[in-house]
């Protein structure tokens, strides 16, 4: 998990209620109660995914997520 909260800038895909999309991290925040968020935009929506989800890469919402850190 720690390397989701680090990952601004890495590239997320998947599909968000089975339409595909291809985003870039551009926030991450730590809920109340110790849980990461990050934020992905696309150009033209945003998408707010759990960290727990992400790294699942599934929910009801999403399905086939895939995140590329970026090389440090």
């Amino acid at each position: 998990m720690n390397n989701v909260y680090g990952a601004t800038g890495s590239q997320v895909s998947g599909y968000y209620k089975d339409v595909p999309f291809l985003g870039t991290i551009t926030d991450t925040r730590i809920k109340f109660g110790g849980g990461i968020q990050v934020v992905v935009e696309d150009g033209t929506e945003t998408y707010i995914i759990d960290a727990t989800t992400l790294m699942n890469g599934v929910d009801s919402t999403y399905s086939n997520l895939h995140v590329y850190f970026e090389e440090e």
